[in-house]
């Protein structure tokens, strides 16, 4: 089940907050630094749930994120692809992605620094996040659309488990997941690894990939202080037709472009209590290393000169530490805090124009930023609530920026119907330029300014008294300015010069209907355009939709249908020119059975009604893919 935020509220930003000692609420890490439970989430965060990734089986993180309001998901053909995330119209770049409070966006990439969310495995997550709306107020740069947390599997308690999760299917698809956990000195740990491949699910594309990850928690100083850590490392190694090639469909150039990647995320937290107020430290540490050997794209109608073949290895490195404090006082609560970040990004790589003529596009930079922070939270008996919070972000080299969101919010009890809330909301974010667009020596300007946001939203929801049902229905429109975009000069050169509008709703519920039924839903209209031209934007569909239904008619068999309705695209590709891209539905389906308190088997299928469908320019996808799969426990 998707849980929709329905009432004010939130979670917080860093590292996961360790709640007090007495408490057993889940504290989620988006919205908000204020530390809550997830049952008073801000109306416009949504958190997707360890247990339906367990009923539904996803193949990959994409299919956890598709019926989630306001996101759209693609991917360049298979894994072998870039998967990108759209939220409500805004470019991927636009969104902070964050693995346990840590900032994993790579702002070394020709894509503006955005996260890719196809390399990551479904089996190393407990929950996502996914807070609507420019959060600069909390998070800084990046957040000019809003904020996707994932948080990693970690063992809580002190009893010793083990588990093994293997997984077969079509396409040579398979996986192999062991994950293990217990009690250490007074604390608990957690330890997890997997090996996951894909085969030609799109042709020429291949994907491998390694991971491990672990955890661990424990009180100090006889319970003074709580220390948690995290930390996770993960390589890959992927195949495909270059973006913009058209794909095995249209691509004239057959070779294909490889990419090797490792990164690593670290994340630590002490905290404690002071004369009633709370204290955390917070430390953070990213680091990502990616080759790629590409062959080029050949001339073709949009590009009478095409790419030359490359190769590039780029390196960002980057360190966080946050003090963060939180107290309350005559029903007012107020966090408070800075934060430090210091970032190098590395790239090192030629052009090949042929007959040995190689032009270098290396680059090095670094740069660093601090900020103050506050946030407030104020509710009545009146049914009122106000949620506001600012940040001054002072970026080395650029002006100090100025951040603010506010929030209102008042509920109506109603005798039947439950809560009523209506909220509105209005915020403003930022993005510094990224390290490729300012340093890049053929299309880099070092003289790009900040890329803004301003956002205003208005909610109507529900919460049914018995706790069984919840809807909303969220209009958004948001401004985009000073958006970097390519002008092929002379000389060719990235620049500031356009500002994007994008405006729509989105409606949402869930309902539980007894223990044996749980149904989620979702439309989405997201109408994205530049201003001065109302020129469309590549691979932004209008209309999105999803639905979920779990089945349980017992205590051993679970049964799940997903269906996914994408409205038609616009997109590009060099041999092609502009294409539309027809709209699809996906249907997905899956049947776990618990065999004995060990032993857990279950048949998935993805695309059962095997829909010929692309998400990009000559990229298709091959259709029905059915996959197998067990666990142990012990």
């Amino acid at each position: 089940m998707i849980v929709y935020g329905a009432a004010d509220g939130g979670a917080t930003a860093t590292a996961p907050q360790p709640a007090p000692a007495e408490e057993s609420a889940v504290i989620v890490v988006a919205g908000t630094r204020l530390p809550v439970p997830a049952d008073d989430l801000g109306a416009n965060v949504s958190v997707l749930e360890r247990e339906d990734f367990d009923a539904e089986k996803p193949a990959q993180l994409a299919d956890l994120l598709r019926k989630v309001a306001g996101l759209h998901v693609d991917q360049v053909g298979g894994r072998g692809g870039t998967g990108s995330l759209y939220l409500r119209g805004a470019d991927p770049n636009y969104t902070l992605v964050l693995v346990n409070g840590v900032r994993v966006n790579d702002p070394t990439n020709a894509r503006g620094g955005s996260f890719d969310f196809s390399t990551f495995d479904v089996d190393d997550v407990e929950r996502i996040e996914i807070a609507r709306g420019p959060y600069s107020a909390l998070f800084g740069g990046d957040a000019l659309a809003g904020v996707v947390n994932i948080v990693t599997r970690q063992h809580a308690g002190t009893r010793t488990h083990a588990s093994l999760d293997a997984m077969a299917g079509a396409y040579d698809t398979h996986e192999l997941a062991l994950r293990a956990g217990g009690g250490l000195a007074g604390g608990s740990w957690s330890l997890g690894a997997s090996d996951s491949s894909e085969g030609e699910v799109v042709r020429g594309n291949s994907y491998d990939s390694r991971r491990v990850s672990g955890a661990f928690e424990n009180e100090l100083a006889g319970g003074k202080f709580r220390l948690q850590l995290n930390g996770r490392y993960a390589e890959s190694e992927r195949a495909g037709f270059p973006d913009d090639s058209g794909g095995y469909e249209f691509a004239d150039i057959r070779e294909t472009e490889h990419r090797d990647a490792h990164e690593s995320v670290f994340g630590a937290n002490l905290a404690t209590f002071v004369g009633g107020n709370r204290l955390a430290l917070t430390l953070g540490y990213f680091e990502r290393g990616e080759t790629v050997e590409s062959p080029g794209v050949a001339p073709g109608i949009r590009d009478p000169f095409g790419v030359p073949p490359s190769v590039v290895a780029s390196d960002i490195s980057r360190f966080s530490a946050a003090f963060t404090g939180n107290t309350d006082f005559s029903g007012i609560a107020l966090a408070y805090g800075a934060e430090f970040i210091r970032e190098q990004g590395t790239s090192d790589g030629n052009l090949d124009f042929g007959g040995g003529f190689l032009v270098p596009t290396s680059f090095d930079l670094t740069r660093t930023s601090w900020a103050p922070y506050a946030e407030i939270h104020m509710g009545g008996a009146s049914g009122a609530s106000l949620q506001a919070g600012v940040r001054v972000d002072n970026p080395e080299d650029y002006s100090s920026v100025t951040s603010p969101r506010v929030r209102l919010a008042y509920g109506f009890e109603g005798s039947r119907a439950g809560l009523i809330t209506l909220a509105g909301a209005w915020g403003k974010g930022f993005k510094l330029p990224s390290m490729y667009a300012l340093g890049h020596p053929l299309v880099g300007n070092p003289d790009l300014a900040p890329e803004r946001s301003e956002s205003w939203e208005l909610q109507l929801s529900q919460d049914y008294g018995y706790g069984g049902a919840h809807w909303s229905l969220t209009w958004f429109q948001s401004e985009f300015r000073n958006a970097i975009d390519f002008d092929s000069g002379p000389p060719p050169m990235l620049v500031n010069r356009n500002r994007v509008d994008s405006e729509g709703f989105e409606l949402a519920g869930w309902i539980e209907a007894g223990d044996d039924w749980k149904l989620d839903a979702s439309v989405t209209q997201a109408k994205s355009r530049i201003a001065s031209t109302g020129g469309e934007l590549r691979n932004r569909p209008e209309w999105r939709a999803g639905a979920g239904a779990h089945w349980s008619p017992n205590d051993s068999l679970t049964f799940t249908t997903t269906v996914t309705y994408v409205g038609t695209s616009f997109d590009s590709s060099i041999p092609t020119g502009d294409v539309h891209l027809p709209s699809y539905t996906l249907v997905d389906v899956s049947a776990s059975w618990q065999v004995s308190k060990t032993l857990e088997a279950y048949l998935a299928v993805d695309n059962l009604t095997d829909e010929q469908y692309r998400q990009f320019v000559g990229f298709e996808v091959r259709g029905i893919a059915p996959r197998a799969g067990v666990r142990l426990s012990f």
